[in-house]
């Protein structure tokens, strides 16, 4: 069993195995990593949208070609061409969200891999501090 003085002297050394300075860098680096992945993805939001937008105002100039008066014989015709030319920009849009898509996940990998090295660094480096730490804390 163990007496009331040893458990105290045992939790006394944990400030000596978990440093709180860590801790508060860890939350930085947390909240850093975290405002980087939002500008990305509010960036892929902001070009996405443009994307659409140009989509949605070349839709509406291709039915308003569509909805002109003809001659009833010309119906058949005009429609085709608003189907050629919606299919048409149905697939530059998805070439444009894929190439949006694909810049963004770019980024994001970028930036997950910056946030490894960084922790890889503070991995090490918290090791490397609780190592020469340790020494000192046994000779208490």
């Amino acid at each position: 069993m163990t007496v009331q003085n040893e458990f105290a002297k045992m939790f006394s050394s944990i400030p000596n195995i978990c440093n709180p300075d860590l801790a508060k860098g860890g939350m930085a680096t947390a909240a850093d990593y975290s405002a980087n992945l939002s500008q990305v993805t509010l960036d892929a939001a902001g070009k996405s949208a443009d994307v659409l937008t140009a989509s949605t105002k070349e839709t509406l100039g291709n039915m308003r070609a569509l909805a002109e008066v003809r001659e009833p014989s010309a119906y058949g015709e005009a429609f085709t061409g608003f189907m050629q030319a919606q299919m048409q920009l149905a697939q530059s849009t998805a070439s444009a969200l894929f190439e949006v898509a694909q810049d963004a996940g770019g980024k994001m990998g970028a930036v997950s891999a910056g946030a490894a090295e960084k922790a890889e660094e503070t991995v090490t480096k918290t090791a490397r501090g609780a190592a020469a730490r340790k020494p000192a804390s046994k000779a208490a």
